[in-house]
């Protein structure tokens, strides 16, 4: 998808490691090993993070193509359901939640629905796209010099805003992280907990502020990654 391959490979390795964390959270879910997550955001997750390392190494393309179709199809309905669970929830901390999931899946639809006019069409075997300002493929093969046209102004703006809100949402991601591991703890009491400003930490509260910061650092480095695809795509 990206003329430049050290691109290609820093997103697969970023959506590959969001995506085998979605997995193991996701199979800890169904098997009732974790009773703390939510099994269609983290299926969301790791179906996102495998659309987009398809798209980092061209497997897949905008929507002239199947794969596209079905994706925009695939994202689309992960929308509307986290829209309509978000509308029906009443605490602010799922709201939040869900708006972030309504914003990626709503982000994906796009990506996948502009890619042609933001990158150009996709190449006759469906392995890439042409860059706007050189010579589409077709264009190429009947030896015209005719570049691929700009992506229109709106596409491009909406795009832009899309990375700007992600940028800013992993940014937020990741001070969520740091602090969720609470106050700096002290030395373990003799009964085997840590006693901390705010009172004694089991072991499971230590576990739970652990998985709160993996989470959390995961949703960050997700968020992050969309920003720079998005932006890469421009």
């Amino acid at each position: 998808m990206f003329a430049s391959t050290t691109l290609t490979a820093v997103f697969t390795l970023v959506f590959a490691m969001t995506g085998v964390y979605a997995l193991a959270r996701l199979s800890r879910l169904l098997s009732g090993a974790d009773v703390t997550g939510d099994r269609p955001a983290e299926l969301f997750h790791l179906v996102m993070s495998l659309a987009m390392i398809g798209m980092a190494v061209a497997w897949t393309s905008g929507p002239e193509t199947a794969s596209g179709r079905l994706q925009i199809v695939v994202f689309g309905a992960f929308t509307l359901w986290f829209a309509y669970r978000g509308a029906t929830r009443s605490t602010s901390h799922g709201h939040l939640m869900t708006g972030h999931l309504v914003a990626m899946g709503a982000a994906m639809t796009w990506m996948v629905a502009t890619m042609s006019l933001l990158m150009g069409p996709a190449s006759p075997d469906g392995s890439g796209h042409s860059h706007h300002g050189a010579p589409s493929d077709t264009a190429a093969a009947a030896g015209s010099d005719v570049p691929v046209p700009p992506a229109p102004g709106w596409v491009v703006a909406v795009t832009i805003a899309f990375a700007v809100l992600f940028a800013i949402a992993g940014c937020s991601w990741a001070v969520r992280a740091v602090r969720a591991g609470g106050p700096a703890a002290e030395p373990e009491t003799p009964s085997g907990t840590v006693a901390t400003r705010t009172g004694l930490v089991t072991p499971a509260r230590v576990s739970a502020r652990t998985s709160a910061r993996v989470d959390g650092l995961c949703h960050s480095l997700m968020s992050l990654g969309m920003a720079g695809m998005l932006v890469a795509m421009l």
